[in-house]
């Protein structure tokens, strides 16, 4: 196609609507760059209020330092910056970015109105810009920190109102982008409120546990696991979710690099690796990931929102991630019963703190409410007495709730329920455990630790003759290493023929040409690694050769069964993702009996 007109530089007014749809998508990207902003300028109580969903109006007041009379025009022009003087800055940012980087972008396609006040002024300044230019700067008596008003958001670009969803679905964006801005800060007091409506309340926390179960929801409470590790200069904390509390999307799932929020394939890549054979399909665990790396080994500024990173050594983030978490979902076990948050149980009573302030930090953790300690809807907050100290950083204490994993050989065996589900007790909880799913996590674990060296191998009396088809054939032909690593001798026996002349002596008494079927299917997809055909085999072969469901066990098969699974990674799921046992505590058991 030849062109027909000369080319021009744009106006600035379209250049900056331009720039503008970069970064400002819907309402909930103002109120990401808005309150990063204000946890920037150290704010510690925060106040949000969302008009139509937020695309009516957007409030945001903070008590932060505020902006000098002389800086609050500046920070209305495009590139205005505080924090970076020098590309190499680019490269060293430590903050989420700075005052007045995404003012311009809104401004350009809104009303936006700022009153402001340094700390230590006297007076503050207002001002007042609508489609990029200024109406209005003046002084004005406020409190110190920053109160933003935006409003007739996209009036100048009738199109992309028209893309909006509706009210709910886009203050539902703007709440998930608070909870991920406000999580990792303990230090950051925040309500946020629909006009007269309080939509999230959230009081500031010193233990990032109690963070991660107020804004993720109190269901998490009991099925946290810390993560932690370090090498090659960086390091990892937070939490993750035991493997019998999954999600069926991975909207709970939240990482960030050097405190920034981010959606980055690498890091969940990572976790679900470590999560393979954990997890049922298309499950997906919850996770609040911390991960520090130094600032020249990633790059920030590859995303307009600085929503992705890149890191210079990928590989070594991964590695990281995938051995925090191993090591911590490795040690899942049965745990005690914990106590109530609230009351007081007749099989424990509560330990810990007394008082009227730990009562009340109790019960607001478990509500998820800051009670007794409401917040204006517009203006900064007044200073009030805290549940506790400022944690006085970002990523603040984590442990607390935590409770002291059990070994499996150290619980009171009650007996057996249908030939299948093993009863166990133990202080303020009943334990079940799947038998099947038991041995077969032991089997698996054997076989993955060994990958067949060692095994013990049983000839066949009678070798099993297969007839298959040419594409099972082709396949088992191009296996029979694998086959033969995990204890399966089979050889070519004729067209489309082959012979089973031994398998491990775990499968003994197995349908051989059942098994052999059930591990062509698991290998049947094309493009599947070694290691994974690997992995799927032993699978194959630990479901088959585990104790069966409806099978009575003696009281030393049990044992047994539990020292196995004590000296086993791992032992909290079965192979395929299903849970091997369940807790029930005396205090649900309670409930079930109304004796609460």
């Amino acid at each position: 196609m030849e062109l027909s007109r000369r080319i021009t530089v744009l106006p600035e007014e379209v250049a900056s609507k331009i720039a503008a749809g970069e970064v400002i998508e819907r309402p909930s990207s103002i109120v990401k760059e808005l309150l990063e902003n204000a946890v920037d300028a150290g704010a510690t109580d925060i106040a949000i209020d969302l008009r139509g969903g937020g695309k009516e109006a957007i409030r945001i007041a903070d008590n932060g330092t505020g902006i000098g009379t002389q800086d609050v025009a500046v920070a209305f022009e495009r590139h205005a910056t505080s924090k970076i003087l020098t590309v190499e800055d680019l490269y060293g940012i430590r903050s989420f970015g700075f005052r007045g980087e995404a003012l311009p972008s809104i401004a350009a396609v809104s009303r936006v109105e700022m009153v402001t006040r340094r700390r230590g002024d006297v007076e503050g300044t207002r001002i007042v810009v609508e489609n990029g230019g200024v109406l209005a700067v003046e002084a004005a008596g406020c409190p110190e920190g920053t109160t933003i008003t935006v409003s007739r958001i996209f009036d100048s670009l009738p199109v992309r109102r028209t893309f909006l969803r509706q009210d709910a679905t886009e203050q539902g964006h703007c709440l998930d982008i608070i909870v991920r801005v406000l999580l990792p800060h303990g230090r950051v007091r925040a309500k946020v409120t629909a006009g007269a409506r309080t939509l999230l309340e959230v009081p500031r926390t010193e233990i990032l546990r109690d963070r991660i179960v107020l804004l993720l929801g109190s269901d998490l409470r009991n099925h946290l696991v810390p993560v932690e590790g370090a090498g090659a200069g960086m390091s990892l904390s937070g939490f993750v979710s035991k493997p019998d509390f999954t999600r069926s999307s991975t909207r709970s799932m939240f990482f960030y690099v050097n405190g920034r929020y981010v959606r980055d394939v690498v890091l969940s890549q990572a976790v679900m690796n470590a999560y393979r054979n954990l997890l049922e399909a298309r499950k997906y665990p919850a996770c609040a990931v911390f991960v520090e790396v130094p600032s020249d080994t990633i790059d920030v500024n590859v995303h307009p929102a600085k929503l992705e990173v890149r890191f210079r050594r990928p590989q070594d983030v991964r590695e990281l991630i995938q051995r925090g978490l191993a090591e911590a979902l490795s040690g899942v076990r049965p745990t005690a019963g914990a106590p109530p948050v609230t009351g007081m149980s007749r099989w424990q009573a509560a330990p810990g703190r007394t008082g009227a302030a730990e009562a009340l930090r109790r019960y607001s953790l478990s509500a998820g409410i800051a009670a007794a300690r409401p917040l204006p809807s517009a203006g900064p907050m007044e200073d009030v007495p805290d549940f506790g100290p400022d944690p006085g950083g970002d990523l603040f204490t984590q442990g607390a709730h935590a409770q002291k994993p059990l070994t499996f050989s150290s619980l009171d065996y009650l007996g057996q329920v249908d030939g299948t589900y093993l009863v166990f007790a133990a202080a303020g909880v009943m334990i079940l455990l799947d038998q099947h799913a038991a041995h077969e996590r032991i089997l698996y674990e054997m076989l993955k630790a060994s990958k067949g060296s060692g095994l013990e191998v049983q000839s066949l009396l009678i070798p099993e003759v297969l007839e298959m088809s040419p594409g099972d054939f082709q396949r088992l032909t191009a296996s029979r290493e694998l086959m033969r690593e995990a204890g399966i001798e089979v050889e070519a026996f004729g067209e489309n023929t082959a012979v089973v002349k031994s398998v491990p002596a775990l499968l003994g008494d197995t349908d051989v040409r059942a098994l052999v079927g059930e591990i062509l299917d698991g290998i049947s997809d094309s493009g599947i690694p070694q290691d994974e055909k690997r992995n799927r085999i032993f699978i194959r072969m630990a479901c088959r050769g585990a104790i069966k469901a409806c099978q009575p066990l003696a009281t030393e098969e049990v044992k047994r069964l539990c020292r196995d699974l004590d000296s086993i990674p791992f032992a909290s799921n079965c192979p395929h993702g299903r849970p091997v046992f369940i807790e029930l505590p005396a205090t649900v058991i309670e409930r079930m009996f109304k004796r609460t």
